[in-house]
């Protein structure tokens, strides 16, 4: 038996010992306490009909009162000498060693709850509109071939940093696979009702400005545009001549002309 042991299992002795001493202490008050309102003229057994003056005299009288908080310390102490997570999950930066006396000046162990993990990410503050807390968010891991995550943005903090970043928290659901401090991609997923959407590779640039051919008649129409939300590989569009159910040309556009003739190839 190592000497750790040997201190670790002295002390819950200690504690035990103190605990069965306390609850012996606190029955014999009581005893004596009942023997005081006896004296008085009181049954010990209708606790009720006595005065509270009578009562608190016979609780000085026996140390019944001084013997009920040494109890209650020592029933305390006995538990805290035992630690317990308030949830359930993984045990993680276990400094101790088993039967050791641990520092009590250091962390001894992290928990990490696997069951509604949270992921911490930034957005611009320019985007800061675009976000509120419960809108729906998609995690990606980028060191592990796992599916993605749901959840949900629980806090915005309301502070801009130096860099222009507004720190975003969203809780995971379903996220037993993932190990904290690992690094993902969010993605921040709103509905949007009654947009135009197209691929992103559909939008080039004439002068400055953004344009999108779309195919009427076998010929490329040169419409201009403006570009509104965006994803990794749509935007969201206004322009004339922008219409729901248009063909548009997402491939071969860079150097296409106004009217010019399209042939459309059918992909295998």
């Amino acid at each position: 038996m190592s000497k750790g042991q040997k201190i670790a299992e002295l002390d819950l002795f200690t504690l035990d010992n103190k605990l069965q001493q306390a609850r012996n202490t606190l029955a014999q008050a009581e005893l004596d306490m009942q023997d005081v309102l006896i004296g008085q003229g009181y049954a010990p057994d209708r606790m009720q009909d006595v005065p509270a003056s009578i009562r608190e005299l016979a609780e000085v009288r026996s140390g019944y009162a001084q013997s009920q908080a040494d109890y209650a310390l020592a029933r305390y102490e006995r538990e805290q000498a035992i630690l317990t997570a308030p949830f359930d999950g993984v045990v993680a930066n276990l400094t101790g060693k088993s039967y050791n006396k641990p520092d009590a000046s250091q962390p001894f162990c992290r928990i990490i709850g696997t069951e509604r993990m949270e992921v911490v990410f930034t957005v611009l503050e320019g985007e800061l509109p675009l976000i509120n807390e419960g809108d729906r968010v998609e995690v990606t891991p980028y060191a592990a071939m796992l599916p993605p995550c749901k959840g949900r943005i629980t806090e915005i903090n309301p502070i801009v940093d130096e860099n222009g970043m507004v720190q975003v928290k969203a809780a995971v659901e379903g996220s037993r696979q993932l190990f904290d401090g690992m690094n993902a991609r969010v993605s921040v997923k709103r509905s949007v009702p009654d947009q135009l959407v197209i691929p992103k590779t559909a939008v080039v640039l004439r002068s400055g400005k953004q344009v999108v051919f779309t195919l009427k008649d076998g010929k490329a129409m040169w419409n201009y545009v403006q570009t509104g939300l965006e994803n990794m590989t749509e935007y969201t569009v206004t322009g004339d001549g922008m219409e729901e159910g248009a063909q548009v040309i997402v491939t071969g556009n860079v150097n296409l002309a106004h009217e010019a003739p399209v042939i459309v190839e059918e992909r295998k």
